[in-house]
């Protein structure tokens, strides 16, 4: 994603989640340290080392995205206007057939709290949980594909 206009519209979408849904389970010091992350100078910056696929609406608005290097799968956010439309679903089932093709048969995340249900619903195995003093807790989750 070389795009400063879609850079924009994924920070937009990342730091709303993060304002309006982590911020339900994580301390403000944890949610800073995201949103610092997921600028869209960074955004740009980590697409150069990861695969980032977006979800448009039928305007072509980016409403989701989600990140992929190697066997493991990184940051899915949708925005909060568009949950509970499969959007999430459909970008999780994207990268498992990506990674497929590149002939991972294991995929692993690491997931915010809020997210252990959504993953467990796509067939997603809980594992330990890993606590990072930037980040917070999150919770290691794998899939056969």
């Amino acid at each position: 994603m070389e795009n400063l206009k879609d850079a924009k519209a994924v920070s937009k979408i990342v730091i709303r989640c993060l304002k309006e849904i982590n911020s339900q389970y994580y301390p403000p010091n944890v949610i800073n340290s995201m949103i610092e992350n997921y600028t869209p100078e960074n955004i740009i910056k980590s697409a150069k080392e990861q695969l980032v696929l977006v979800a448009e609406n039928i305007a072509e608005e980016i409403v989701g995205m989600a990140t992929f290097s190697n066997d493991i799968f990184g940051s899915v956010f949708v925005n909060p206007d568009y949950h509970g439309q499969k959007i999430g679903a459909k970008l999780m089932k994207a990268l498992e057939k990506l990674a497929k093709k590149q002939g991972s048969s294991t995929v692993t995340l690491n997931s915010s709290i809020n997210a252990v249900n959504f993953y467990i619903k796509q067939g997603y195995t809980k594992g330990k949980e890993v606590q990072d003093g930037k980040f917070g807790k999150s919770i290691q989750m794998t899939k056969t594909l």
